[in-house]
């Protein structure tokens, strides 16, 4: 099977569980960026307003849904916005945001408007409110940012600007990677030549080294890479006898399909001969991502 890194793939993160939400609200965005980190932002200047054939919009990954629209469009200050007009007396738009998601922020201009997260907390925008922000700072991840409200006609139209999505800032700590999986639980890495997802072989089907060995790729989320952070990077793997492999590192880098994405390429090497089930992490700077597992064959 040939997987491809796109908005197709469905990723999860394996990531601890919390027993209650614990999210941090913020009404300007200079706290909230102060309590954030890897903050991409989407102003829609750029996204043409081109809806799939499913309704929805998709920017570098993010999905935008409503039931009327969204649609990207011109604002009173000449600048591109993401509406959702009302329908009857409800109006209702929810964002999906890429896996690792503990910070989101958004420019709401049309009140009154529930701002929610998928963790629980929620903020009610009023008329009288002298900030158009809102901010969410959480402890575990933020899967959806909905803004909706439900009120007799005439129901203001959700109107939205500067979506910024990223992780939360722990003190002077650095962020933690998270090797993201597919929808089978399994981690998300593919060939680096090929493209073609596991089994993995130790030998390249097409060799582009002199060596001859395989390069596969993983990607991880809750850092953003680039060449310099190679040094950095270790990848261990865990096999069934409990007997740890240290792969290479070859490539770190932002990944070319979305900005909030990182690679990490590896080589196979001879010591994994047959091995078979092994549980992979990543570590950037001393901290250590989740375990996901590949094959070896």
């Amino acid at each position: 099977m040939k997987l491809f890194v796109s908005s197709a793939i469905v990723v999860l993160v394996c990531c601890s569980s919390f027993s209650s939400a614990n999210a941090t609200v913020f009404r300007d965005r200079a706290s909230f960026n102060a309590a954030s980190q890897n903050l991409n932002t989407i102003d829609f200047e750029s996204g043409a307003n081109i809806r799939s054939d499913l309704g929805f919009h998709e920017i570098d990954g993010v999905i935008f849904r409503a039931a009327n629209g969204p649609d990207i469009e011109t604002g009173q200050n000449g600048n591109k916005v993401m509406r959702a007009r009302s329908l009857i007396e409800f109006v209702r738009m929810t964002i999906s945001l890429p896996p690792g998601t503990t910070a989101v922020g958004v420019d709401q201009f049309n009140m009154p408007m529930i701002i929610a997260i998928s963790t629980g907390e929620s903020v009610t925008m009023n008329p009288g409110d002298t900030s158009t922000f809102v901010g969410f700072v959480s402890d575990q991840p933020i899967e959806t940012l909905t803004v909706s409200f439900d009120f007799p006609e005439p129901t203001p139209d959700a109107l939205i600007d500067n979506l910024s999505y990223g992780q939360r800032r722990g003190g002077n700590e650095p962020p933690v990677p998270q090797l993201l999986l597919t929808n089978t639980g399994r981690a998300l890495a593919l060939d680096s030549v090929t493209t073609m997802s596991e089994p993995f072989r130790l030998t390249a089907p097409h060799p582009l080294a002199t060596d001859g060995r395989n390069r596969i790729t993983f990607f991880v989320v809750g850092v953003l890479l680039g060449p310099a952070d190679q040094p950095f990077v270790t990848v261990q793997a865990e096999d069934s006898q409990q007997r740890l492999f240290d792969l290479p590192v070859e490539a770190t880098a932002r990944s070319k399909s979305f900005r909030w994405m990182s690679q990490v390429t590896v080589r196979l090497p001879d010591t994994l001969a047959g091995a078979g089930e092994l549980k992979v992490s990543v570590q950037v700077r001393g901290l250590v991502s989740n375990k996901a597992s590949i094959r070896v064959e």
